[in-house]
């Protein structure tokens, strides 16, 4: 009995990755958002324990950036955002399921304006709206460690396993030529997105960055293009203080 059960998963596994190379990033674009919101409680629940204690301000100006980029397009509001700022040291943001970002406070630290944090919260805006991170989730989760973390009731190895999402280049690029759209539109100056993103790639101090973040040329040339069109601030300074204070007043320190 235990050999045909062992059988069983192992023809499951097999036909589900056949179907993931048929197509089935493809197909999960189609997923319902309310169902990935569900699914976006397992993602969220570890970093969540992580948000930092803001103050009215830091969460006011936090809220402003957001709001300047979030919604823009009548489409914008079939899908929800949500940004919070975790602690930490690592230089680096990241999306999960269900329009969750979370903005580590070492990236906070790192960026020195807010035009350059707005350019990766866009990007990371793009890889929820064109459902990447559902993309990813799927195919994830059709593997034999995602069915085990599903069928096996264990909530970290959902979690887990949602979190060590990777993104191909295509989808990255995605992100971000729609990312530096979004700027754009919000009169956001690209030049931000542009700058952090060159910093990461000069500088062996952010791995972490560049890991989910693969930088090259063609990073640039794309950002070149959005040059040239009318912008505003961002945040006041006082509002970017506040910001870069979020996770401590010790912190703001650039």
């Amino acid at each position: 009995m235990s050999k045909l059960r062992g059988l069983l998963w192992a023809g499951m596994v097999a036909g589900l990755g056949v179907a993931a190379a048929a197509g089935l990033p493809r197909l999960a674009r189609h997923v319902p958002w309310g169902v990935e919101r569900w699914l976006g409680t397992f993602g969220a629940s570890g970093a969540e324990a992580g948000v930092c204690s803001a103050s009215a301000p830091a969460t006011a100006s936090l809220q402003r950036v957001l709001r300047r980029l979030y919604p823009l397009a009548t489409d914008d509001r079939n899908v929800d955002i949500d940004v919070q700022v975790i602690r930490g040291d690592t230089v680096n943001a990241y999306a999960t399921l269900g329009g969750h970002i979370f903005v580590f406070d070492g990236l906070l630290q790192e960026a020195r304006t807010p035009e350059e944090l707005a350019g990766v919260l866009a990007h990371e805006i793009e890889h929820v709206r064109q459902r990447h991170i559902v993309q990813g989730a799927v195919v994830a989760l059709a593997t034999w460690g995602g069915l085990r973390a599903v069928f096996g009731g264990s909530g970290n190895g959902v979690a887990r396993t949602l979190l060590s999402l990777s993104f191909s280049r295509e989808q990255e690029a995605e992100a971000d030529e729609q990312g530096l759209q979004r700027l754009r539109a919000a009169q956001v100056d690209a030049a931000g997105f542009a700058h952090f993103f060159e910093r990461g790639a000069q500088s062996a101090a952010l791995p972490a960055l560049l890991s989910s973040h693969p930088s090259d040329p063609q990073r640039a040339e794309r950002a070149a293009h959005f040059r040239g069109y009318p912008t505003r601030p961002v945040l006041a300074p006082e509002e970017w203080a506040a910001l870069r204070g979020i996770c401590g007043s010790d912190h703001a320190r650039r």
